[in-house]
């Protein structure tokens, strides 16, 4: 059976402790997991190990590529120089980042591009620990809570116009920049960011997810993976401004049973995106497309000599679509000036230019 390795890098020393761990202690725990390594390669080694323990393969969690492994990592560990990394079959997760070359298989944090035979969306695990919402609380919005890094909200949060208007509605506005799980007291999540085009196109639906998983109704921006979950309007409100928000509001806090749908839509929708739907759809991942192509690539039995100049040629053109990636964000965040957000048109269309680009036949 498959030896699978996954590669924290430095950030394994502060996971020592994890062969006693089960799924229960990372909810227990849910402060230690902030970095994109915490999220993507402990959380899904944790998840996965005994299943896949239980079927024969090997599993760890290790700071380096190990030679002849499949190695599962972050971004942030693939576009550094690994002397070791071409020789173990390559499991890029891309995350909040630039296009990921220097990998076998690339796995998406949203579904927004199809699946083909070289990466695949699979969406964020949940929120670790997260604290539902208070049944008692009923159908009464009270409460306005936003869950993120406060740098990326949209400048209408510190308009004391915008706050006004949320107070004369009766309402209570709480952003959370550190708290992320805590949803006991809050009625209704807005998911609102500012940032280009271009990177909205490559952003998770976690903040929508885990508001269903909480039982907490939401007011999205009009980013393109909250679009594709849309089926209608109860499973969201979205705005593309301001205006917009406040709109919702005022929806959700005076139409008759407008709220009360939007809670049952969320409990409706949040199996989707629990840890056991998150965690199959890693280990299909992993049994139906990662083992068959990692047979292969053990097969050709890829000698050093062809390996490295292919890593290398990948990790150049990584480094290259990093760049023009970048630079496509500044232009874009230029030219949205002093708007709150980025535009909605247009987004729900994947622009090939900031897509992987060409790459010579998988190894």
């Amino acid at each position: 059976m498959p030896t699978l390795t996954f590669v924290a890098g430095t950030r394994c020393a502060a996971w020592s402790d994890l062969d006693a761990w089960s799924d229960d202690d990372i909810d227990r725990n849910a402060v230690r997991f902030r970095s994109g390594i915490d999220v993507w390669i402990v959380q899904t080694y944790l998840h996965v190990r005994d299943a896949l323990a239980a079927e024969g393969w090997s599993v760890s969690l290790v700071p380096d590529f190990v030679p002849g492994s499949i190695a599962v990592a972050h971004w942030d560990e693939l576009h550094r120089l690994r002397w070791r990394a071409p020789l173990a079959y390559l499991i890029g997760v891309r995350a909040d980042r630039p296009p990921l070359c220097v990998a076998d298989k690339v796995v998406r944090q949203n579904t927004l591009v199809p699946d083909d035979a070289h990466q695949v969306g699979i969406p964020l695990w949940p929120q670790p620990g997260i604290k539902a919402r208070r049944p008692e609380r009923g159908d009464r919005v009270r409460r306005i809570g936003y869950f993120g890094r406060l740098a990326m909200e949209p400048r209408f949060f510190s308009d004391p116009a915008f706050h006004a208007e949320i107070a004369a509605l009766g309402l209570e506005f709480v952003p959370s920049e550190h708290d992320w799980q805590d949803y006991r007291d809050v009625d209704v999540v807005i998911a609102f960011r500012t940032a280009p085009p271009s990177v909205l196109r490559h952003k998770p639906v976690t903040k929508l997810s885990n508001a269903w998983l909480a039982g907490v109704p939401a007011i999205v921006g009009p980013e393109p993976a909250y679009l594709q979950l849309r089926r209608d309007e109860y499973d969201m409100c979205v705005a593309d401004d301001a205006a917009g928000v406040l709109a919702a509001l005022t929806r959700l806090t005076r139409e008759p049973g407008f709220y009360p749908a939007m809670r049952a839509r969320a409990a409706a929708r949040a199996p989707e995106f629990d840890v056991p739907a998150i965690r199959s759809r890693w280990l299909d991942f992993f049994r139906e497309r990662v083992a068959p192509a990692f047979a292969q690539w053990q097969a050709r039995h890829d000698s050093p000599l062809a390996r490295y100049p292919w890593y290398f040629r990948q990790l150049l053109a990584e480094r290259l679509a990093a760049k023009r990636y970048r630079a496509q964000a500044r232009g874009e965040q230029q030219a949205m000036g002093a708007h709150a957000s980025a535009p909605a048109a247009g987004l729900a269309t994947i622009d090939a230019r900031t897509q992987t680009p060409a790459r010579p036949p998988l190894r």
